[in-house]
């Protein structure tokens, strides 16, 4: 009896310690998220495998565990199906079935089971359906699951890895595969709609790119569904040296505060006590908001009576819709009486009015006592709740209104015009808007971005302010230019009255100046160039803007070195698309020059477009 039970006792020793045994986690892998902590960058995480999202609560352990903040919140986005359920009531019923009937397996699968129960129980996830992915625009995530590879475009990968934060964890979960050049010939869902009778069949180009390109971003490993990495990430694999990340005792990254960090803390404790201001500023994120803000306010102070214009451009996340609100709340606060906010949809302006609302609870106003919100009326699935009117009523009456672009006779009662997204909004309607004797318009536009955005048409409108900045200097300019056209005779010049014809052109010049042909009156630019999620030169954003031609718009990816050759001298090529979209070095300069161009010919253009250039028939 006394060996039965000792033979039995060793058994269940045994199956406890065989139960116990956990594999080492690599140690790059870590490596990599401590690092994207202490840079404040993202970092992406591929796993190839059936079971990649039961390492999902590991790696937000990790996580969770390298900040020391609170748990950081989740994004995940899916096509239809999770293939589990988020209810717990009905994921222990199903637990308890499964247990009874014995196809729970081993024990080590159970406490798999457990262990993703207790993440689901206890951190903050937000499921989400791709079709839905327009509802999380705005908002900042800790870490972003994107299931469902064959569901995913362009345009909902740069809509969703754009709100995880500085440090925070991007995770691709993907299918079992032999080998990943199967994902290269993997049938996406969006191939359905380049499919017609006539057309051939379609290749998935985008998918192979998308892979090779993993390659080369430097914060980016690709694992298996074991968390094994896989030698794809040569890049970033060379540069995870062990040991340049500096610890606390609780094994936690510990942070300094960068520069700007610190000029922004005594920018906001010198302008503490400034009635209007500091409160405002104290809400800003970072030093380009800031001083965004006092460039605003410094010209809603003045109060002159002439056109004067404030162009704020910006990449997409670099707060310009935020920046935007507070500029408004601190006008409000001057006493500005008569408002008006346009963008192409009122969907654009959730981000300003939020910022906006914010700003004036920071001045201590409130909501029904001092002001009151009206909604839009749209229902619907699609619809988005956006507020379209506010009306201050402390003072004296006061209101900020959303009025759509094309309905320009609106506009002129507005003190104060502001336009978002401008670069989407046709040309003549920007310009007739901006076309008022006492008026401050604020310019709002994305210079580089997955929102369609023609960059040619808010660079050319800019351009055109600045010439002509200073009204009286754009008045002498075209006076001199007119009169230097009129070329004089050689002799006898008194007879042919030169320069009275000159004198005559110049003063019609400067007359005609006023009636729309030009805009006058003083600009002010202001150019934000650091993200507010995440720290300036991060690597994902780098990867992002290259893979989808995101930056391809800016004045460098277009310089033509050579000139233009005359149309005479021109050629037609046919474009191999298979030699196009190979990721070779020589081919991907060809292909952002090329979609340079037709972002900054077009205003409706999307990353969506190159999915479709790349795969259609």
């Amino acid at each position: 009896t006394l060996s039965l039970c000792t033979t039995t006792t060793i058994n269940r020793s045994i199956k406890r310690v065989s139960t116990m045994v956990r594999k080492r986690l690599d140690e790059r892998v870590r490596t990599l998220i401590e690092r994207g902590v202490l840079r404040g960058e993202r970092s992406i995480l591929v796993l190839v495998g059936d079971h990649g999202k039961d390492q999902v609560p590991n790696l937000h352990q990790i996580l969770f565990k390298t900040s020391l903040q609170t748990r950081p919140n989740v994004l995940w986005c899916y096509k239809k199906e999770l293939g589990f359920s988020t209810h717990r009531k009905k994921r222990i019923k199903k637990l308890k079935r499964d247990k009874a009937r014995g196809l729970t397996g081993t024990s080590s699968s159970v406490d798999t089971a457990d262990n993703f129960e207790l993440f689901i129980s206890s951190t903050d996830i937000n499921w989400c359906y791709y079709k839905d992915s327009h509802r999380v625009l705005g908002s900042t995530v800790g870490m972003l699951v994107l299931q469902d590879f064959e569901a995913l475009t362009p345009n909902l990968m740069a809509r969703t890895i754009e709100t995880v934060r500085g440090g925070g964890l991007v995770v691709f979960l993907m299918r079992t595969v032999k080998s990943l050049k199967q994902l290269y010939t993997m049938t996406m869902d969006v191939h359905a709609r380049y499919r017609t009778e006539s057309a051939g069949d379609v290749v998935p180009r985008f998918n192979e790119r998308f892979i090779l390109s993993l390659a080369k971003c430097s914060n980016c490993l690709v694992c298996d569904d074991e968390l094994d990495v896989l030698p794809v990430s040569r890049k970033t694999l060379l540069g995870l040296a062990p040991g340049e990340v500096e610890k606390g005792d609780a094994g936690e990254v510990i942070l300094r505060e960068t520069p700007q960090e610190m000029e922004l803390k005594e920018l906001k404790e010198s302008l503490i006590e400034t009635p209007h201001v500091g409160v405002l500023v104290e809400l800003a994120k970072t030093l380009d908001q800031a001083k965004a803000l006092l460039v605003f306010l410094e010209a809603c102070s003045e109060k002159t009576h002439t056109t004067s214009t404030v162009a704020m451009t910006a990449a997409r996340g670099r707060g310009k819709s935020a920046a935007m609100g507070l500029c408004l709340a601190g006008a409000i606060s001057l006493g500005y009486s008569t408002m008006a906010v346009t963008a192409p949809e009122p969907e654009n302006l959730v981000a300003v009015f939020d910022f906006l609302c914010r700003g004036l609870k920071a001045l201590k106003y409130q909501e029904h006592l001092d002001y009151s919100i009206t909604y839009n009326s749209a229902s619907g699935r699609d619809a988005i709740k956006c507020i379209v009117a506010i009306n201050i009523h402390r003072s004296h009456r006061q209101v900020i209104q959303y009025i759509p672009p094309h309905e320009t006779d609106k506009f002129s009662s507005a003190e104060i015009v502001a336009v978002d997204e401008a670069a989407a909004i046709p040309l003549p309607v920007v310009r007739a808007l901006m076309h008022h004797p006492d008026r401050l318009t604020f310019l709002s536009s994305t210079v580089n971005g997955y929102e369609g955005t023609g960059r040619a048409l808010s660079l050319k409108l800019i351009k055109e302010l600045r010439e002509s900045k200073g009204g009286r200097q754009a008045e002498l300019n075209m006076a001199n230019a007119a009169a230097g056209a009129i070329a004089g005779a050689k002799s006898k010049k008194g007879e042919a009255k030169v320069h009275e014809q000159r004198y005559k052109a110049a003063a019609e010049a400067a007359g005609g100046s006023g009636h729309g042909e030009v805009l006058t009156g003083p600009l002010r630019e202001i150019e934000l160039s650091t993200p507010i999620r995440y720290a300036p030169g991060d690597g994902v954003e780098a990867w992002l803007n290259k893979l989808l031609c995101l930056d391809s718009g800016s004045s460098a990816q277009l310089k033509l070195n050579g000139g233009a050759p005359a149309p005479s001298d021109c050629e037609l090529y046919s474009v191999d698309r298979d030699a196009l979209f190979s990721y070779h070095k020589l081919s991907e300069a060809f292909l952002q020059k090329l979609m340079g161009l037709y972002t900054s010919a077009h205003y409706k253009n999307t990353p969506n477009d190159l999915q479709m250039l790349s795969d259609a028939p």
